[in-house]
């Protein structure tokens, strides 16, 4: 699907190429002085913790403040890996290297490789001695490409990462010695200019579900596998116990619910805090689950949106829908020494990524990215700078941004006799 998605990418790049375009290539690059600070994809995320993009430690034997920051630990020997998505991705490579400085606290396999068009390149690995700086140029047949392609992302990892060993992992510099001019992939290349889109309209090859957003049960379309489900927060006994006093789905702590309630009703946000919210939420509701196979999956859903983003260089983006009833635990006394549970509803939406590429993005709603219970969907108007517009299922909108930074979009849900009207976050870049 990803691969159909970039097909007049592909096919674009293949014409230059075959037309002799004659243009020198350039550098650039991609991270340098931490102002073109990224993004890493949550989908197959495997970093302890997530990237600190300005971070200073000082001069760094050929590391100049700020760089990039990957750390953690973990409890078991294994890969950790990350893909980056940078301000100037895609871009359109002719040959030569990606050059990239790289560090680590202890003796360590580092990895990187590119992503594209092409799916994944092979993984150009080097041993990194601790607290050493590498520079190093890797010629992109290293990477089992030749010149001629799209790359989107680029992929970092270190292998065999021995169990409770703190590692932190250094990146700066990075960019390529030959990219041809005028052949970066921008968004007005990628999206079309019509202000609405039915199934199979080809939509950058994207194709509609025909889930029912009312099931429990998604197929991968967009990653190779599935993804596991969040972990329970009750044990059977309290389960057993629990579902003895209600007939709900979910029951969460008083706590959980105001956040909930705070993040859909909040009016200011950072882009980064509000491309987590639909995911948070959810994690609140879902893991505290008192039985299973109630509804999808909302981490599959989450990373198959962001997944689609990526590889649309973030300019066709899916709405992220939610519409759940569900309980939380409350003081039935000034005391607090018995609890009552309370009944509320989840509805709201959400976006999978915190920045969007140029000014005009499609936002899409595919019944597929819908989690719900409810057999009557909710209907879904989204604002922009004032201007209101319906989004109906198994459609698109195209969003015109009126300059770049940060920028909110209202999205109106009604489901039932329920209104909700929610402000969400991006940066346009």
């Amino acid at each position: 699907m990803a691969n159909r998605m970039f097909k007049g990418i592909a096919l674009m790049g293949a014409l230059f190429a075959l037309n002799g375009f004659a243009d020198e290539c350039r550098g650039v690059a991609l991270y340098s002085d931490g102002s073109d600070n990224g993004q890493m994809l949550e989908t197959g995320r495997s970093f302890p913790e997530p990237p600190e993009w300005k971070t200073n430690w000082g001069y760094l034997d050929g590391m100049q403040p700020p760089y990039i920051r990957l750390s953690g630990m973990k409890n078991v020997r294994g890969d950790w890996k990350g893909v980056l998505s940078f301000p100037k991705l895609p871009l359109y490579i002719s040959g030569g290297n990606l050059r990239l400085k790289v560090r680590a606290t202890q003796n360590v396999k580092f990895g990187v490789w590119l992503k594209g068009g092409f799916g994944n390149s092979h993984v150009h690995y080097v041993n990194l001695t601790a607290n050493t700086t590498r520079t190093l140029d890797v010629p992109l047949s290293s990477f089992g490409v030749v010149g001629g392609v799209s790359v989107s992302n680029v992929g970092v990892g270190l292998f065999q990462v021995p169990q409770y060993q703190y590692v932190t992992l250094f990146i700066d510099d990075v960019g390529f010695s030959c990219v041809k001019n005028g052949l970066g992939v921008s968004s007005s290349s990628a999206v079309g200019s019509s202000s609405s889109a039915a199934s199979g309209d080809g939509l950058l090859g994207y194709e509609f579900s025909n889930v029912e957003a009312w099931s429990e049960v998604r197929e991968s379309r967009f990653l190779p596998n599935a993804e596991s489900e969040f972990s329970a927060a009750y044990s059977q006994h309290e389960r057993d116990s629990l579902i003895s006093r209600t007939n709900g789905n979910f029951l969460v702590s008083e706590l959980e619910y105001l956040k909930i309630e705070n993040t859909v009703h909040a009016t200011e946000m950072t882009a980064k805090k509000s491309r987590k919210t639909w995911y948070d939420n959810l994690y609140s509701v879902v893991r505290n689950r008192l039985r299973e196979n109630v509804v999808a999956n909302p981490k599959q859903l989450y990373f198959e949106a962001e997944a689609i983003a990526a590889e649309s260089d973030y300019t066709v983006i899916p709405l992220l829908v939610a519409d759940l009833d569900y309980g939380y635990s409350a003081c039935a006394d000034s005391l607090c020494s018995t609890m009552q549970i309370m009944n509320a509803h989840l509805l709201t939406a959400g976006l999978p990524t915190s920045f969007v590429r140029g000014s005009k993005i499609r936002l899409l709603l595919d019944p597929y990215f819908i989690a719900t219970k409810q057999r009557e969907l909710p209907s879904v108007s989204v604002c922009l700078s004032g201007q209101c517009s319906s989004l109906k299922l198994k459609g698109s909108l195209e969003l015109e941004f009126p300059s770049a930074g940060l920028q909110k979009i209202v999205v109106k849900l009604k489901s039932g006799g329920r209104n909700v009207e929610q402000n969400l976050f991006v940066e346009v870049r």
